[in-house]
């Protein structure tokens, strides 16, 4: 298990910090409230709504929440099954310190004295349609709150806002993963149609066009793509960051208020 946590790279978080960070704060005008909340020493439990944003939300919580801890307690996140079947992805969030959503992790992570990030509702929160963007799946979701009480790890809730609006998802359901197969066979039992898929989509069946490629060819292209971008960045949205008060265990009297604590905070995040 141990070999799971090793794989993170500091030198590749360093120099995404350095080449890509200030292009995620410029371009999406991220703003940051409430880093005073963040101990200086872990391990601690993060926890975050997900929007179709989800590439902006993880990086961003990479590089405030590492920095803000330093060398003190090393920051993992749960990452869907899925991302550990798809090579080259694999390995690249591997090297940005995610691993598998498993309560046998988060037992390592915490023994170490390290900090577990999990975005709870996983991809049937992140995939929701622009329809809902209010909609809040924390009340969905419990094995969080399982490990906060088994490891009486600190929960700190961080909300994001505006991040479900770069990318508009207009259908989403387990039944568009069925349609679309590849996503069902990865595990992937819940996925979308959104504009980026859409324009990523039509953007490489043209330039394949161009290039003069057989048309079954360009349709096998399409597809994969249409397929594997769900979360594609296309609108430059501004972005709320908004890191909570932490919360001990210890003060609720069970599971079930732990979780009705932070699915208030998250129900007001666009109020």
């Amino acid at each position: 298990m141990t070999n799971v946590l090793e794989k993170r790279s500091s030198a590749l978080i360093k120099v995404l910090k350095f080449a890509l960070w200030p292009i995620i704060r410029r371009i999406f005008q991220l703003k940051t409230e409430g880093l005073e909340n963040v101990p200086s020493i872990g391990p601690l439990l993060f926890v975050s709504n997900h929007n179709i944003g989800a590439l902006l939300e993880s990086h961003s919580s990479l590089f405030i929440l590492q920095e803000k801890l330093g060398p003190n307690s090393i920051v993992y996140g749960f990452t869907h099954p899925s991302i550990f079947k798809l090579p080259g992805i694999k390995h690249y969030f591997e090297w940005i310190g995610a691993v598998p959503a498993t309560y046998e992790v988060a037992d390592e992570v915490f023994k170490n004295g390290h900090s577990l990030m999990i975005f709870p509702g996983g991809n049937r929160q992140a995939l929701r349609s622009i329809w809902n963007y209010r909609d809040n799946h924390f009340r969905w979701s419990h094995g969080w709150a399982k490990i906060a009480f088994e490891h009486n790890v600190p929960v700190i809730p961080i909300s994001f806002s505006g991040s479900h609006f770069v990318n508009p998802v207009l259908l989403s359901g387990e039944w568009v993963s069925k349609i679309l197969i590849l996503p069902w066979m990865l595990g992937l039992k819940w996925t979308s149609i959104s504009i980026g898929q859409i324009l990523s989509a039509l953007v490489s069946f043209y330039l394949l066009k161009l290039l003069h490629t057989p048309i079954l060819l360009n349709i096998i292209i399409a597809y994969l793509v249409f397929v594997l971008t769900p979360l594609s960045l296309i609108f430059p949205c501004p972005i709320k960051m908004k890191i909570h008060q932490p919360l001990k265990p210890k003060n609720f009297k069970d599971q079930a208020s732990l979780e009705e604590a932070v699915g208030e905070i998250m129900d007001n995040i666009y109020s």
